[in-house]
């Protein structure tokens, strides 16, 4: 689907944002999303025209919302703050997993015990 001109700016605007903010470089995106690195800092820099894999691959190792659907505020709130709480690495995605997976442990037993 090709993207209006002000669509690929706030795109690219936003990737710059939070690649700044989660202190990754295009070879940390490269690595994490299997994307080359020439063809994800055209992406960050806005040299796209339709709502590629790519971009959206990008996007969702970003943590940012690509997909033009409407998204609750607590939805993204909640995507922020894990993006902001892991350091790109797949042994932090691994301990970030671990502890929501004993939240929702948590949550089924506390269920489970008030049923």
């Amino acid at each position: 689907m090709k993207l209006k001109r002000e669509d690929i700016q706030s795109i690219s605007e936003q990737l710059q944002l939070k690649r700044h903010s989660l202190r990754m470089n295009y070879s940390d995106i490269a690595r994490a999303s299997g994307i080359h690195q020439g063809q994800v800092s055209r992406i960050c820099r806005g040299q796209f025209k339709t709502r590629s894999a790519n971009v959206m691959q990008i996007c969702k190792i970003l943590g940012i919302a690509s997909t033009g659907e409407d998204e609750t505020p607590e939805a993204v709130r909640l995507r922020q703050a894990v993006m902001e709480l892991w350091d790109g690495t797949s042994t932090d995605a691994d301990r970030i997993t671990r502890l929501l997976s004993a939240v929702i442990d948590v949550r089924k037993s506390s269920s489970a015990s008030q049923a």
